[in-house]
C-alpha cells in the first residue's frame, strides 16, 4: 500500500483525465493518474474537431499532454495498471477514496475523478469488431469527411426524432448522395418512421432491408468494407456509420464500490453527474469525459476535465479552511480555560 495520500486519484489517462491532471498541476495539487493504457479510439489514426490538434494521432496528443503535465514537477504522478476495486474510506477525519490495482497496489486519495471513459457494446454482426473503428465511424464530426466521396452505409434507421442524423450523412455525401441505409431486417410500420424513410429516399438514400450476414475488410490495404447480406447481395462501402450503445468502463465495479448512480438513454448508460463540475451523487467523487455523458468527443472531455479539476480544488480548499478555523477555535477554547 502506498503511504502517500493524494489530493485526487484520477482513473483514466485519456483527454478527460489528463485535462484534470493539468488543471490540478496548475494549482499545485497532488494527483495520481491511473491507466490501463486501453483507449476507446485505438485504431484511429487521427483525431478531428480539436482546435490546435486537428489531424493529430491520438497517441501523440496524449504524449504531448503528459509531457506538458510533467513539466510542473512531481505533484502529478502516473501509474499503469487495471483497477479492480474502488471504495470509500475514512481519511483524515473525512471521506476519502481507495483504489486497488490488479497487481495488488493500493492508493488513497482525498477525492476521486472517474475519467476511465466508456466502451461500445457491439451488435452481433460478424466482422463488426474487426472493422471498428477504422471502417465503422460513430461520430461524423470526428471521422467521415476524408472518405465522403465514397459510398456511405448507415447501419440501422434511427427513430424519427433523430432523423436529422440521416440528413447529416446525406449532406456529407455531397450534391448527389451515395448513401445506403442497411435496416438489418424488415422495416418498421410506425407511421412517423415511414414518413422519415420517405424523406430519406427523396434526399437520395437507398434502403436495404435484408439482414447483414457479415462485414468484410477489403484486402491489400484497400479502403472500405464489403457488406454481405442474407439475400446474397454484397455492397461495397467507403465506410459505415453506426453508433452502438455505450457504458462506462468498470461500471459495475464503480456502482458496487462507490454507489454512484447510473443514467440511461437511447445511446446507452453513463454515470450521473451534476453541472458544471461533474460531481456524482457521492460527495468528493467526480466524473469527467465519456464515462459521464452521451456526448463523446475529445473537446467535450477536455472541457469537463478542467472543470472537474476546479471542483476538486474548491472542495479541498473549503476543507482546509474548515480545518484551520476549527483549529483556531480549539486553541481559543483551550486558552480560555487557562
Amino acid at each position: 500500500m502506498s503511504k502517500q495520500i493524494y489530493d485526487a486519484l484520477i482513473l483514466g489517462a485519456g483527454p478527460a483525465g489528463l485535462s484534470t491532471a493539468l488543471g490540478l498541476a496548475r494549482v499545485k495539487r497532488t494527483a495520481l493518474v491511473l491507466s490501463n493504457s486501453t483507449f476507446r479510439n485505438q485504431g484511429i489514426e487521427a483525431i478531428h474537431g480539436v482546435l490546435g490538434y486537428d489531424g493529430a494521432h491520438p497517441e501523440n496528443y496524449r504524449r504531448t499532454a503528459r509531457e506538458q503535465i510533467e513539466k510542473y514537477g512531481a505533484g502529478i504522478q502516473f501509474a499503469d495498471g487495471e483497477a479492480v476495486r474502488v471504495g470509500k474510506i475514512k481519511l483524515e477525519g473525512a471521506q476519502g477514496f481507495e483504489v486497488q490495482l490488479r497487481a495488488g497496489k493500493v492508493f488513497k486519495g482525498r477525492k476521486i475523478v472517474l475519467a476511465m471513459g466508456s466502451k461500445d457494446v457491439f451488435p452481433g454482426i460478424e466482422g463488426y469488431a474487426e472493422n471498428w473503428p477504422d471502417n465503422i465511424y460513430q461520430c461524423l464530426f470526428c471521422d467521415g469527411r476524408e472518405r465522403s466521396h465514397l459510398p456511405i452505409g448507415l447501419i440501422g434507421f434511427p427513430p424519427a426524432a433523430q432523423f436529422s442524423h440521416v440528413m447529416m450523412v446525406c449532406h456529407l455525401s455531397g450534391e448527389k448522395p451515395n448513401v445506403t441505409i442497411f435496416t438489418n431486417g424488415p422495416f418498421g410500420s410506425d407511421p412517423a418512421l415511414r414518413e422519415a424513410a420517405k424523406a430519406a429516399e427523396l434526399a437520395g438514400c437507398v434502403f436495404e432491408e435484408s439482414k447483414i450476414v457479415k462485414l468484410d475488410r477489403l484486402p491489400d490495404g484497400q479502403i472500405g468494407v464489403d457488406v454481405r447480406l442474407e439475400d446474397g447481395t454484397v455492397r461495397r462501402m467507403g465506410f459505415l456509420q453506426d453508433k452502438p450503445p455505450t457504458e462506462a468502463v468498470g461500471e459495475r465495479m464503480l456502482v458496487d464500490g462507490l454507489e454512484v448512480e447510473i443514467a440511461k438513454d437511447a445511446l446507452g448508460s453513463f454515470i450521473k453527474r451534476s453541472e458544471p463540475f461533474g460531481e456524482t451523487n457521492v460527495k468528493g467523487c467526480f466524473v469527467v469525459g465519456d464515462a459521464g455523458t452521451s456526448l463523446k468527443q475529445v473537446t467535450v472531455a477536455v472541457s469537463q476535465g478542467i472543470l472537474g479539476a476546479a471542483g476538486v480544488s474548491m472542495q479541498l480548499c473549503a476543507a482546509e479552511a474548515e480545518r484551520a478555523l476549527a483549529s483556531v477555535k480549539q486553541i481559543e477554547a483551550e486558552g480560555g480555560r487557562c
